[in-house]
């Protein structure tokens, strides 16, 4: 492995949905502490936005038809396991009367993985889960917290495409496609939270 996949395997490594939403959500915290009504939801949203999704990777090498699947079968349960995290949080959210940003949060991660979904399964057109999952915390930082944070995240985004594009992981089309998921997921989510509320 050159220097430059190795820096590359470091970036994709770094921006897992796990580490970026935990991120996120402790930024968030630390900032707009009025977002949260108690640690709890703080912890909620981190087990079921982050902790829930990345099960997939230790659950794969352990169950029997999954495992002879390889890479194939590890995201097909990344798939499942998101769906099934994120539909919870959206509920939890909705059901608990979280605030009104954390629903925000919790149902653009929702609806994201429901389109990702139609558009790798249905529509046979495979949008990257990486890149979905790594824009969803930058663009809603930039939401929440002002056009201060553009120049850090687009910086993050880029040095993931990077990282994604040497790696071979995905082709500029999965990536973009990807992103304009969760782009798509913001908008229909901030339209959802405003009948919801």
């Amino acid at each position: 492995m050159t220097k430059k996949e190795s820096i590359a395997k470091l970036i994709r490594t770094l921006s897992i949905p796990p580490v970026l939403v935990t991120a996120m959500l402790c930024i968030l915290a630390t900032v707009k502490p009025s977002y949260f009504h108690s640690p709890a939801e703080i912890l909620t949203c981190i087990l079921l936005l982050g902790i829930v999704p990345v099960l997939a990777y230790p659950l794969q090498k352990i169950l029997p038809g999954l495992k002879e699947m390889g890479r194939e079968g590890q995201r097909n349960l990344a798939f499942l396991l998101n769906l099934i995290g994120y539909a919870a949080a959206f509920l939890w959210a909705l059901l608990e009367k979280a605030s009104d940003e954390l629903l925000l949060i919790c149902s653009t991660y929702a609806l994201s993985v429901v389109l990702l979904t139609i558009c790798n399964k249905a529509l046979h057109f495979r949008a990257s889960g990486h890149a979905c999952s790594f824009t969803g915390p930058l663009l809603l930082l930039v939401y929440f917290l002002g056009w201060k944070m553009a120049v850090p995240c687009v910086l993050v985004a880029a040095l993931v495409i990077w990282s994604s594009l040497v790696l071979k992981r995905h082709t500029k089309q999965e990536l973009t496609g990807g992103i304009l998921v969760c782009a798509v997921s913001f908008l229909l989510s901030l339209a959802l939270v405003s009948i919801l509320r």
